[in-house]
């Protein structure tokens, strides 16, 4: 049996976590891999694409193949205490506490460990537990920011606490982590100057201090190509029109600069990171749902759970050996 998969999505808030999570889910369980999809935030997003009003902390069936679940940190760290004191009375007095609510929120990597832990659990359930786990798992993580520090914590927690069950545990988180053939990190981004920049600085930690297995960069809403070069130059010097051609001009000449300016931060993108991007276009759509992500599910999925081999090297190394760009974009 193949050992299970952990993809771990993120980038800049509001960049399309959800919408890339959801596709590879799709994709990952159409072809035949029992897959669970872990959502983070408390939008809801990932339930409505499917169809539901809301997940829960139990995985949930969305389709065959295909589960999800929402994980809550607050719920995580009173499940955990609650375990360690067993005597509920104890428990509830915990938990109100202010001084203790305080000390969780600012004390670092609790409640990061405890949602890793979680992760573990689901792909190697251990002796003794009757269900299976999941052969792919795609967490639709929290924001850069925020997942670098849950992605740094088993390494922090095995430093401080080497033996004991904390120590064991972050000691298996690492070995996962850092297994390139079992964990990938998907960095999402949109093709604008702040989140392209965030994208290159989060991917150098990623790779250079916390040597993770990071995916080709995924650009999100891009916009198609409508017009030639040539039928481009003409739409711009055209002069003015007036009646009902002024707007679809002004339309044109919007769609071609924003395009433009796509491919200058995916030309920004590659040369930084050494790697052509994976470019989704834009959804002209006010009602995404999942079955409008099955083109970029086949269209991620080939590049992200491919198997792994050695070409994809950190820039330094790679830029050693490549010869050319790779033309894989969105036209």
């Amino acid at each position: 049996m193949q050992a299970a998969r952990l993809l771990f999505v993120t980038g800049k808030g509001g960049v399309g976590k959800t919408t890339v999570a959801a596709a590879l889910g799709q994709y990952a369980a159409g072809l035949g891999h029992r897959t669970l999809i872990v959502e983070t935030a408390t939008d809801g997003r990932l339930a409505y694409l499917f169809g539901y009003h809301a997940l829960g902390p139990a995985p949930r069936r969305l389709r065959a193949g295909l589960d999800a679940v929402r994980i809550d940190a607050r719920q995580l760290v009173e499940g955990y205490f609650s375990g360690l004191l067993r005597f509920p009375m104890l428990s509830k007095r915990l938990l109100a506490s202010q001084t203790f609510n305080a000390l969780t929120a600012a004390a670092p990597g609790i409640t990061e460990f405890l949602l890793l832990e979680k992760l573990l659990g689901w792909i190697e359930p251990g002796f003794g537990v009757r269900r299976r786990g999941y052969e792919v798992i795609i967490v639709d993580g929290p924001s850069t920011g925020h997942a670098l520090k849950m992605l740094r914590t088993p390494r922090a927690l095995a430093t401080m606490v080497p033996g004991g069950p904390l120590g064991k545990t972050a000691r298996r988180l690492l070995a996962l982590l850092g297994d390139h053939a079992r964990t990938q990190v998907v960095l999402v981004s949109l093709p604008e100057e702040m989140s392209v920049r965030e994208t290159i600085e989060t991917q150098q930690v990623l790779e250079g201090d916390l040597t993770l297995r990071v995916a080709r960069p995924i650009i999100n809403r891009v916009f198609p190509r409508h017009f030639s070069a040539t039928e481009a130059h003409l739409i711009e010097q055209n002069g003015e029109l007036d009646g009902a051609a002024a707007p679809l001009l002004a339309a044109a000449r919007f769609t071609i600069a924003y395009r433009r300016e796509a491919e200058r931060h995916v030309a920004h993108l590659r040369r930084a990171l050494g790697a052509s991007p994976i470019l989704l276009r834009q959804l002209f759509t006010a009602d995404v749902r999942a079955a409008d992500l099955e083109r970029f599910g086949r269209r991620l999925g080939k590049a992200v759970l491919e198997p792994v081999d050695d070409s994809r090297k950190p820039k330094a190394e790679s830029e050693k050996h490549r010869t050319g760009h790779d033309t894989h974009g969105d036209h």
